[in-house]
């Protein structure tokens, strides 16, 4: 028979049989652990954080409040980025420049991954870098001489992978007179204009190309970056190429960040 069935049959309250629950005596270190805590604290730390407060402490103590209090859930954290996550339009050549990557395969499976800088006003294709793995140094490698070739960009725009918001990116952009320009996590519609490119690009060449190997993937690809420049008529430039139509334009080029390299010297020589 339940209590509360024998309660209900003589009559009596449950209120007399149980025990009235006496002051937390825990209140005061509960307090203390919640005082103390930190985004993945585990309750080791904190029972040496507070022991001497509350000295003699059991550290099984600690340990069962601490999950009572469920202190012990993990923060998930991202890397902090540099630069501005409000989008802009390009209102001149040169002002914003967009960077991301697009990814495929060779026919034995060799994964590639490209990286494509475009000029968002003149639509120009400015690199088309295929490799098998690209980091933060092949990013600047690769913007390096473009930079002394056609002066820095005001912004460059890109998402938020682990190449773009390295340290080593965000340095050589501001020492080169840029400024990263980064949309907002999940939303890579505020990057349309590398969308739609890469839309044609996997229309017009990705998915219509076998790519034999690395070298063979590099060599159509350039192919295909001149022909895009210079033949593929671009309908938000009038049908024109945009190689032609970005001469008509008056060019209001940026102080070079790098000086001229008539030497030839190649990018990678000059940042090893």
């Amino acid at each position: 028979m339940t209590v509360r069935r024998a309660c209900w049959m003589t009559g009596i309250s449950t209120r007399a049989v149980y025990e009235e629950p006496g002051p937390d005596r825990d209140a005061a270190l509960r307090e203390a652990l919640r005082r103390v805590w930190r985004p993945n604290m585990g309750y080791r730390m904190a029972h040496a954080l507070v022991k001497e407060e509350f000295a003699p402490l059991n550290l099984k103590r600690v340990h069962r409040i601490w999950k009572q209090e469920r202190l012990g859930r993990k923060t998930r954290y991202r890397k902090k980025r540099t630069g501005n996550p409000v989008p802009l339009s390009a209102e001149h050549p040169n002002h914003v420049w967009t960077v991301d990557f697009i990814h495929d395969s060779c026919l034995s499976g060799t994964k590639l991954k490209v990286l494509s800088v475009e000029d968002e006003f003149t639509r120009e294709c400015l690199a088309l870098e295929v490799a098998t793995r690209i980091n933060a140094r092949k990013v600047r490698d690769v913007l390096a001489p473009l930079f002394a070739d056609r002066g820095a960009p005001r912004f460059v725009r890109s998402d938020n992978g682990g190449e773009f918001v390295a340290r080593l990116l965000a340095v050589f952009l501001s020492e080169s007179g840029s400024n990263s320009r980064f949309i907002d996590p999940g939303k890579p519609w505020q990057n349309g204009f590398v969308e739609s490119f890469h839309s044609t690009l996997r229309r017009d060449h990705l998915d219509v190309e076998v790519f034999v190997n690395l070298a063979d993937a590099q060599m159509k690809t350039a192919i295909y970056r001149r022909y895009y420049n210079e033949v593929r008529p671009h309908s938000s430039l009038g049908y024109r190429p945009p190689a032609v139509a970005a001469q008509s334009l008056e060019f209001s080029r940026a102080t070079p960040c790098l000086p001229p390299n008539p030497a030839g010297i190649s990018s990678a020589e000059v940042y090893s």
